[in-house]
């Protein structure tokens, strides 16, 4: 996956507030963030784009649910397999648009 853009500068406070927002907890498998046993929660941009930091592109994951996403990506696809469809909103991911 190739990303685009540069984190802001309120990069780490962006990314605390959305832990918090989802109480340290994965949005995909809801395991708590709990790095001594490998569960470190990370923030997800769902377009790619590292400087689009609204609400709605960001999905807090843990450091496993995370990369198994981001392996799962195609090019073209709309969606991310597995998300809580309640939660995420389909995106298309226009720079993976062939």
């Amino acid at each position: 996956m190739r990303f685009a853009g540069e984190y802001p500068p309120d990069w780490p406070d962006i990314a605390f507030a959305k832990k918090q927002s989802v109480a340290w907890r994965c949005e995909h498998c809801n395991h708590e963030h709990e790095p001594e046993t490998g569960y470190v929660l990370t923030v997800h941009h769902l377009d790619g784009n590292k400087s689009n930091c609204s609400s709605e592109n960001l999905a807090a994951l843990c450091q496993k649910c995370h990369l198994h996403l981001q392996a799962s990506l195609q090019p073209g696809q709309i969606f991310l397999p597995g998300l809580r469809p309640s939660r995420v909103p389909v995106v298309r991911i226009p720079h993976l648009t062939t």
